[in-house]
């Protein structure tokens, strides 16, 4: 059972923000602005714990607290508190409250009052220990030492670049760097560079002032503002053009961002992390990536390893995305067949862990009992090493000449190829041969 929390504040961000940090901790958040939300929400949704703002605007935390204490004394509050409220907090425990934290909030003090109070197994304060390992999964040596290397780095403010193949996962590492740094409790931005057109994405990073262009009808906050004082992360950072570049590189340099249109210049204190599939060194040779920036970036460098280098997490892997998508929609399924699990296991993975899960999904989806079999798999040569360009040429010269050595006979051809008739259409179609 997940643990549900409660959040009472007044200032939404605060408890979005506290409730996202919670959830990846394996918590079940809810929030409530009022007093009144709250005794509406209790009699139908039951919590585990409430942590109750004692200033709520025009409502006072502790006449709140009163109430709770004598209808629901069986759901410990832990108060949440200002500097200037202590003396109220501590009055506040001898009222009913379990105990308090103080504004800005210490993530690891809170997640300790809560195994405390809630009194969680063994199983759960392991997960409380270690932030994010419900979301990066992994029995395996190397990335271990990956994890250790992101915590000891997450542990300063010095930028971070994540490099890795197509599907290992980077953006789980920049949120892992994230709630494992000082600011895991601020805002934490993120922007695709590759979704967005050159004129979009200076937009979206730097902000415009009003009337900087037609259609700007007010002033617009960029990423780096509405990210100040938390974490920033860029994602296919290779995919900019030179003048974004320069101006990154100016605000890493001095802290501070200029809107489109606009005089003055915003001071900024934000975590940089930012994550490529591409090789900037050999982009800096080809003068499509700034030098300076690069250099700027890399203080850290993490080299995410790709699936096939550590299939020790694959079947890891495959029971977390079949409990996902059991999860996700609602059916029930046991697990996987030993026969499919070692092609699974063999194959290389071209696409890395997001296809994986896409293949669990399929074959999740097409399972007719409670367990995924061979038969659900979709068609794929468990040799195929990670350059597959090669080996589709291959395949393809293969296709042709046999399905013309049977005069186009569909079924003769399947059989030499020792492959069913749909996955030979399916082939013919991939490869435009008719």
């Amino acid at each position: 059972m997940r643990s549900r929390i409660l959040i009472v504040d007044d200032k939404e961000q605060f408890s979005k923000s506290l409730a996202e940090n919670l959830g990846h901790f394996g918590f079940t958040c809810r929030t409530a602005v009022t007093a009144k939300d709250v005794l509406r929400v209790l009699p139908n949704d039951p919590v585990s714990a409430i942590l109750l703002d004692i200033n709520l605007g025009a409502t006072n935390g502790i006449d709140l607290l009163k109430r709770l204490s004598a209808e629901y004394k069986h759901i410990p509050v832990v108060m949440i508190t200002g500097y200037s409220s202590i003396d109220t907090a501590v009055q506040s425990m001898k009222l009913g409250a379990v105990d308090y934290v103080q504004k800005p909030v210490d993530l690891n003090n809170l997640l300790k009052i809560l195994h405390n109070v809630l009194k969680l197994d063994s199983v759960a304060g392991s997960a409380l220990a270690a932030p994010n390992s419900s979301t990066i999964i992994t029995q395996s040596k190397c990335m271990k030492q990956l994890l250790t290397k992101l915590e000891r780095i997450a542990a300063t403010s010095i930028p971070v670049l994540i490099t890795g193949e197509n599907g290992t996962g980077k953006e789980l590492f920049a949120d892992y760097v994230h709630f494992h740094s000082a600011r895991n409790l601020s805002k934490f931005e993120k922007v695709n560079c590759a979704a967005f057109p050159e004129s979009l994405l200076d937009n979206e990073l730097f902000g415009h002032e009003k009337g900087a262009y037609t259609g700007a009808d007010r002033d617009y906050a960029g990423i780096f503002e509405r990210a100040n004082g938390g974490s920033l992360f860029l994602d296919e950072i290779s995919d900019m053009s030179s003048s974004i570049q320069a101006k990154i590189l100016r605000t890493l340099q001095n802290n501070e961002v200029r809107r489109i249109g606009g005089d003055s210049t915003i001071i900024v204190d934000v975590r940089f992390i930012s994550a490529t599939n591409k090789n900037l060194e050999e982009l800096i040779k080809a003068k499509t990536f700034r030098e300076d920036l690069f250099y700027r970036i890399n203080m850290a460098t993490v080299a995410v390893p790709p699936l096939r280098e550590r299939r020790e997490d694959i079947p890891l892997l495959i029971d977390f995305f079949i409990k996902e998508f059991c999860r996700l929609h609602g059916k029930q399924l046991s697990g996987i067949r030993d026969q499919a699990l070692r092609k699974l296991v063999d194959y290389n993975w071209p696409g890395n862990v997001r296809e994986l899960k896409n293949t669990v999904f399929y074959a999740a989806t097409l399972a007719p009992a409670h367990c995924i079999g061979p038969n659900e798999l979709p068609y794929f040569d468990s040799n195929v090493p990670p350059k597959t360009k090669p080996i589709e040429d291959s395949e393809r010269r293969l296709i042709a000449e046999c399905i013309q050595r049977n005069n186009s006979n569909i079924k003769k051809t399947a059989e030499e190829l020792h492959i069913s008739r749909n996955t030979l259409y399916r082939k013919l179609k991939k490869y435009g041969l008719r």
